[in-house]
């Protein structure tokens, strides 16, 4: 895989989501000029200084060495995968409200693709483009949460397992806030059968929604949508399913 691809990876992982690096991501037309840079070869570097960053911390790059395969960009895309369920509940927040962000500006079928983990050539260019168009300052906070997550993977920090009265409590109060049509909406189409535009609905509305929940609600409902279906003690209360993650 070329290294421009491979870098692609991580930018994909929407269990991914970033501490500051201390490289600001200057997207001015004038840097641009100087040093005859696209923005999007530039945001593609900002990964790249960013990959080898993590890659020489102590503990992740423990974490590192007791996995399989030698493709950088894809092994710290799975830390920060399996991390994610494993973050505190202020990282959770902040990841909802960049999640929200990107998906409020990606057309359906990417997505949908995304959160099926299907992300197409097509869904990774939208991605990048609107990594781009967003602040400055937004691609930092996402790596800030791809950085906690990988930490949070590396320690093995436990996971909260949502309950199944947690997770019945979360939706009452989601219909408290966006009535009962739209959340069972939500619920249809979490579904593993549902189309790319009611899937696309019920995760923009999830996590556009859970950080304006009292808690722990919103907290719950995050976790539901991080967590790996098995791990969730979630029998008979709703029918989602684990594919949708």
């Amino acid at each position: 895989m070329p290294p421009m691809a491979s870098h692609r990876l991580l930018l994909t992982n929407l269990a991914l989501f970033v501490i500051g690096v201390g490289v600001a991501l200057s997207q001015t037309s004038v840097q641009d000029y100087l040093f005859s840079r696209s923005p999007h070869e530039r945001l593609m570097n900002h990964f790249a200084r960013f990959e080898k960053k993590m890659s020489r911390e102590p503990e992740i790059r423990r974490a590192l060495e007791g996995m399989t395969g030698s493709d950088l960009s894809a092994n710290l895309q799975e830390l920060s995968r399996r991390g994610t369920a494993r973050l505190d509940d202020t990282t959770l927040l902040e990841r909802a409200r960049l999640m929200s962000a990107i998906y409020s500006r990606l057309s359906d079928r990417a997505c949908a693709s995304i959160a099926r983990g299907s992300l197409t050539e097509n869904g990774r260019a939208e991605f990048e483009l609107t990594l781009l168009q967003l602040e400055v300052g937004f691609v930092s906070r996402w790596m800030e949460c791809l950085h906690k997550a990988m930490l949070a993977e590396a320690r093995q920090t436990p996971v909260h397992t949502v309950t199944r009265g947690e997770l019945a409590a979360a939706f009452e109060a989601l219909a408290q806030k966006i009535g009962e049509d739209a959340t069972v909406r939500v619920d249809a189409g979490l579904n593993k059968g549902a189309s790319d535009a009611e899937l696309s609905w019920a995760e923009r509305t999830v996590y556009a929604v859970a950080p304006t929940l009292p808690e722990p609600h919103g907290i719950a409902l995050l976790r539901m949508v991080t967590q790996e279906w098995e791990t969730a003690d979630t029998t008979s209360i709703l029918p989602l399913v684990p594919e949708v993650r």
